[in-house]
């Protein structure tokens, strides 16, 4: 403080003392800054002597003038944000006026040059921090619905995973891993300055079979094609400025702008249809039958399973029914896009109107986006005040499809495609009306259904309507200090609707089921920024921020049933009709996070650079004496290439990066920290003559409670070679969680009144190295052929350290029939998280019977493992034969792409890979058992290679754990360019296809997984929706 007190007392000092030195040798500098496309003058743009406090603010005309400047040279160096700054060295003589002319050239031909790094920007040079931009263009070919598909495979360190092949799909977004087992690990999005929720804004549905399927993306709502770039923070020193919202990384979305010069329209347009990549396959009706009759009068089986299967085989049906074709089509897809932009040096404005129309490659589901943005910007006061809106509104229709994400007989459509017999037609005609009717064997929840008609007969809509809103202002108050101040808004609301009809297999259960749930998310935020950006000499460039950020979330939900309905008419419009209402519920969330943050950024002589963060937050989700915690970091970078001892080296650019700091994770619910009551049907008591429902605690008090907390260190090098046509990054980082938050048993004696308690226990390691390669290949302007290409690479390694009195924790449940109580994972101190645990399968005996490794434990006193030798092999293996059969996390992570340019024509290709990685495929371990056949249910052909007996249960173990390691090429694009004769206005057509390719070992759909647990449970296929292979056509033309 005291450095920056005496720096502002000698700028005061010199602007008073200057007065009588103004006839010494002095001159004036005239200048004008024009824009290097529009040729316009360019106004606001800031003016600045290096070495001095002297500056100034060019005018509507772009001109600017500085007096009394001393005789000699000075350096002038001009910036404004969107352009890369320019620097020149202008001569005065005494008495006379200098002439120079800026020519500034927008960031967006060059988004290497300025980096976007949360609350400011930075030359890229000057990062210090690990940080990845994508160029949204760029990535955005093919059918993309959202954001967080632009990520994929063109950021070292971050992984994407769709939850499902539906439309809209949730997605798991990981940044150098998971770091936390009961918070979220989610990282935080960032759009134009403004931090969202990134919680389902819909209400989940209503589970068929008791597990409701996922949710759809919530930033669905944002659309591809307004967003200019998105920028990944990934290191402490780059996401401390976010303090407890940025554990998890930060993803900054910054959406495309206007720019002055004349009034310009922009409409692109594509169609694309798909189709599921794969298929599993299932019995057919010929071979099910073919398979009963064999099985009927095979000596192997009991005279009792043969007197069975012969009355099954008595009533088999004569079709010939694929269900997994007949519940799939040809999904179309159409978006449509228009935007105008223009303005003038002082105002400048960009409006956009997006239509999308998703079809899923299932029947009777889809995802429909309707979106409407305008982002403007004004300056006034000669450039000194800047004001800017950002907003959009955007509604979102939803038609979901009753498929759940477990496994099991008594679920949505896939498994009820996987299990309903083959031999028995989609419909049936009554021989009485002649009216087809969809065929059904049972009725209700628990029965198995037509998978076509619960496709067709559930109805489940959903609706949301979202508006991001944000008003900046900025002020300078001299050149080098500006004050700013942004308003900012995520608010969406959203509606589910469902009805089950009477005639329905599962509507059938209740006589007709309605169902109506609301949900509101609010997020409310205000932040005051103050830059200071010095001239502090000719070899030293300085700015600090410093803010203030006040948050306020609030949550609600309601949801009300009905059942027993007279008619279908009403469909879910008029719950009242049912004559059973259900018990409705409701809810309300409310938490804060105030924040006080600073930045500090210095450099000297371009080649060293030091970062300083500072962020203390304050949560009201967290016990009393916890609340308020601050997380610091430290970076710095040197630029070894521009030593003089590094000539002789290869690189033409080399740059050493280091970096430390401290994160924290609130992404808990509110309300942990306090006692939660609820009411409860089994604790009644009678006050008169009336049966009151009692309250009961639901939640323990913890005053403890805490944030996790992560410490981060990252070292790197940026490279350059062959005068940059070969550049990229090497990085190492380690990164330790402690106070990990986790639910407990505890005693139900004093305050404890529930038999859990989430704690603040167990610690976690991730380690990590990325490496990203981009390459300028062939480059020849006469020509007209540019070819480049670009490698992300990313090895993540976790271990747990320590989960407090627990020695392990069982988590990732097995689904499917006899599974109840069965888990797949333990998270164990000393192993990664994703370890599968179970039996060792060790093949199938002459019965056709499941044998499995057998092993002998020795044990210590106080019942510690000391020894484990394999003994032979059971058909029956007990709690001490589990060990560990495999890995859910990949070796490493690949990304490959390319773009080529010929004259007019351009291509892309994507490629994306993992390799090491095991899936647990717990679709073949329900699915493929010849048992199913005892209860008339269908199996995976697959199995039908196999001698195993059809008395044989469904067993978890290592026979079901597959390799999961597959290359995708995600996506290939070809394009032509042209002008339209006659206007010339130019015009863009193309083709694309997506996932078009994919090699993997993996029986399943995809080895791409994901469920609901998240990082305590990953790499399970319980039977999710299909994947499509989608192809594209569409253009673009400019007005």
């Amino acid at each position: 403080m005291k450095v920056i007190r005496g720096l502002m007392a000698a700028a005061v000092c010199g602007l008073f003392m200057s007065n009588p030195l103004q006839a010494q040798g002095r001159g004036s500098i005239s200048g004008r800054v024009v824009d290097s496309t529009s040729q316009l003058p360019m106004q606001s743009v800031t003016v600045t002597i290096e070495g001095t406090q002297r500056g100034a603010i060019t005018r509507i005309d772009g001109g600017f003038l500085l007096v009394d400047v001393p005789a000699g040279t000075s350096r002038l160096r001009v910036t404004r944000i969107g352009y890369t700054p320019q620097v020149k060295d202008v001569s005065i003589a005494a008495g006379q006026v200098a002439n120079v002319r800026f020519v500034m050239q927008a960031v967006a031909a060059n988004l290497g040059a300025v980096v976007v790094t949360g609350y400011g920007s930075q030359r890229k040079e000057a990062v210090t921090g690990s940080v990845a931009t994508i160029n949204a263009d760029e990535a955005n070919v093919g059918v993309v619905a959202n954001p967080t598909q632009l990520l994929a495979a063109r950021a070292p360190g971050v992984n994407v995973t769709l939850n499902s092949g539906e439309p809209g799909a949730g997605a798991q977004i990981r940044i150098r891993g998971g770091t936390s087992i009961s918070a979220s690990n989610d990282p935080l999005y960032v759009i134009d300055g403004v931090p969202l929720q990134n919680n389902e804004s819909e209400a989940r549905g209503f589970g068929i079979g008791g597990s409701p399927a996922l949710g759809r993306n919530p930033l669905n709502a944002i659309n591809p094609s307004d967003i200019a770039s998105l920028t990944v923070l990934k290191d402490a020193a780059a996401t401390a400025i976010y303090g407890s919202r940025g554990a998890n990384g930060v993803v900054l979305i910054e959406t495309k702008k206007g720019r002055a010069g004349a009034a310009s329209m922009e409409y692109e347009t594509y169609a694309a249809f798909g189709q599921a990549a794969n298929t599993l396959g299932f019995l057919s009706g010929d071979q099910y039958r073919s398979f009963v009759t064999a099985q009927s009068t095979n000596t192997a089986n009991t005279a009792g399973q043969r007197a069975s299967l012969v009355t099954l085989l008595a009533g088999l049906g004569t079709a010939n029914t694929d269900w997994e074709k007949e519940t799939r089509r040809t999904a179309l897809t159409q978006n449509h896009n228009v935007s105008f932009a223009g303005g003038n040096q002082t105002t400048t404005f960009r409006a956009s109107l997006n239509y999308s129309d998703q079809q899923g490659v299932v029947i009777s589901n889809g995802f429909k986006r309707l979106q409407a943005r305008l982002n403007g910007n004004h300056e006034a006061l000669n450039g000194k005040l800047r004001i800017g809106l950002n907003l959009s509104s955007t509604r979102i229709e939803n038609n979901y499809l009753p498929f759940e994400n477990t496994g099991g007989f008594e679920g949505g459509v896939f498994q009820n495609v996987a299990v309903f017999n083959p031999t028995r037609p989609i419909y049936v005609t009554d021989p009485t009306t002649q009216q087809q009717t969809f065929y059904e064997i049972g009725t209700g929840r628990q029965s198995v259904r037509n998978p076509v008609a619960l496709a067709i007969q559930t109805l489940d809509d959903g609706s949301t309507l979202r508006t991001l809103a944000n008003v900046t202002s900025s002020y300078s108050i001299f050149p080098s200090l500006i004050a700013q101040l942004n308003v900012g808004t995520d608010r969406s609301n959203g509606q589910r609707n469902i009805y089950l009809p009477r005639a329905g297999a599962v509507g059938s259960e209740f006589n007709g089921l309605a169902q109506q749930a609301q949900r509101g998310l609010s997020n409310q935020t205000l932040q005051t920024l103050l830059t200071w950006s010095p001239t502090v000499g000719n070899e030293i460039d300085f700015d600090i921020v410093g803010g203030y950020e006040y948050t306020d979330f609030d949550n609600t939900d309601f949801s009300a049933q009905s059942r027993n309905f007279t008619t279908d008419a009403f469909g879910y419009n008029n719950l009242g009709a049912g004559s059973l209402p259900q018990p409705p519920s409701s809810y309300q969330e409310q938490s804060r996070l105030v924040s006080f943050f600073s930045r500090a950024n210095v450099g000297y002589k371009n080649k060293y650079f030091l970062t300083g963060v500072l962020r203390r937050d304050g949560s009201s989700r967290f016990g009393d004496a916890n609340k308020w915690a601050v997380f610091p970091a430290i970076s710095g970078s040197w630029l070894i290439s521009d030593e003089s001892f590094a000539k002789g080296l290869p690189f033409s650019q080399l740059k050493l990066r280091a970096g430390y700091g401290l994160q924290g994770n609130q992404a808990v619910g509110p309300y942990q920290s306090l006692p939660i009551l609820a009411p409860d049907g089994g604790a009644r008591y009678v006050f008169g003559n009336t049966v009151f429902t009692g309250i009961v605690p639901t939640v323990n008090a913890n005053p403890n409670l805490k944030w996790e907390q992560s410490s981060q260190s990252n070292v790197a090098f940026d490279y350059g070679l062959m005068d940059g046509k070969l550049s990229g990054s090497l990085e190492y980082y380690i990164k330790n969680t402690t106070d990990l938050l986790l639910t407990v048993p505890v005693s139900q004696t004093g305050a404890s009144f529930v038999a859990t308690q989430l704690q603040n226990i167990g610690a976690i390691s991730n380690k990590g190295l990325e490496f990203s390669l981009d390459a300028r290949l062939y480059e020849r302007a006469n020509r007209g052929l540019n070819l480049t290409t670009g490698i992300v690479f990313s090895v993540e390694r976790n271990n747990v350290k320590n989960l407090g009195a627990a020695t392990f924790i069982e988590t990732a449940g097995v689904s499917g029939q006899g599974q109840t109580g069965v888990n797949a994972q333990r998270i164990i101190p000393g192993k990664t998280i994703g370890t599968f645990f179970g039996w060792e399968f060790a093949g199938l005996n002459a019965t056709g019977n499941q044998t499995f490794t057998k092993y002998t434990v020795t044990r210590d006193a106080a019942g510690n493992e000391t020894s484990r030798v394999a003994n032979g092999v059971t058909t029956t293996p007990s709690a001490d034969d589990k060990v560990i059969i495999g890995n859910a996390n990949p070796t490493f992570s690949l990304g490959l792409r390319s773009n080529l340019n010929w004259h007019g024509f351009d291509a892309s290709w994507l490629w994306r890979a993992e390799q090491g990685r095991d899936v647990f495929n717990n679709t073949a371990l329900v699915y493929a058992t010849k048992s199913n056949v005892t209860q008339g249910k269908n199996f995976l052909t697959t199995a039908l290679g196999t001698t195993e007996s059809i008395a044989e249960p469904a067993i978890f173990s290592s026979r079901w754990i597959e390799n999961g390691s597959f290359v995708r090429l995600q996506n290939i694009t070809a394009g032509y360019s042209f002008k339209l004769p006659g206007s010339g206005r130019p015009v863009r057509a193309y083709v694309s296809g997506d996932n078009l390719l994919l090699f993997t070992p993996y029986s399943g759909y995809d080895p791409e997984v994901f469920i609901d647990a998240g990082l305590a449970s990953r790499g399970i296929d319980y039977l999710s929706y299909p994947r499509a292979r989608t192809f594209t056509t569409g253009f673009r033309v400019q007005f």
